[in-house]
């Protein structure tokens, strides 16, 4: 499977398919490259920094 081209046309298709979330996290699993992620999204691949605020550090606050 060529993930960039399947990852670009679901992103870039204008229903909603795939976020840049998304797509960062194809990112994370190795499928594309943080370069792909630009080319993609129009924008830097974001640093851990960066990361959409809905990611957690796995902790429960418990």
């Amino acid at each position: 499977m060529d993930w960039f081209k399947s990852i670009k046309g679901w992103y870039n298709n204008g229903d909603g398919y795939w976020t840049k979330e998304m797509v960062a996290e194809a990112v994370q699993y190795g499928k594309i490259t943080p370069e792909q992620y630009k080319e993609i999204t129009g924008e830097d691949y974001p640093t851990p920094s960066e990361e959409p605020s809905g990611a957690t550090d796995g902790s429960t606050g418990a």
